[in-house]
């Protein structure tokens, strides 16, 4: 986590792969591993969580990786997959859906993100993470752009 718990890290990792934009929303989300279970998914998807930035030319990921046995996923054990590197251009977006992770909880919100060749990240964010200081201000852009 040491790699991005920055805004100025998180920059800096996008900025080695060509990555950032004029506008950066940068923020951390986790796999959702309600909805991305079985062998399959976790081939398609081999990551416990991204590091996202959303920019006006679309959306750049690293994959970020819990090493270890993963019962729970954490962010403060995940670290940044530097070669794990990929982007969804905006033409390339279906659709982008955000939802309440749970009836009573506004603090996680789930997330889609559909593209036009039939992928589909299941994802979930917190608002909030403890150690992310841009996250909250980020995410919540990130929402009231889709």
């Amino acid at each position: 986590m040491e790699e991005f718990n920055t805004i100025e890290k998180a920059k800096e990792l996008f900025k080695s792969v060509d990555g950032l934009g004029k506008t950066n929303n940068i923020f951390v989300s986790y796999k959702d591993l309600q909805k991305n279970s079985g062998m399959v998914n976790g081939m398609e998807y081999p990551y416990e969580g991204l590091l996202i930035n959303e920019t006006e030319k679309g959306i750049g990921m690293f994959y970020l990786h819990q090493p270890g046995l993963v019962l729970t996923q954490n962010i403060n054990k995940m670290e940044v997959l530097k070669d794990k590197y990929f982007f969804i251009p905006k033409e390339n977006i279906k659709k982008i859906t955000i939802k309440k992770f749970a009836l009573l909880n506004n603090k996680i919100k789930r997330i889609s993100i559909e593209t036009n060749d039939n992928r589909c990240h299941k994802i979930f964010a917190k608002i909030v993470e403890k150690n992310i200081p841009y996250q909250e201000e980020n995410f919540m852009n990130f929402i009231k752009n889709n």
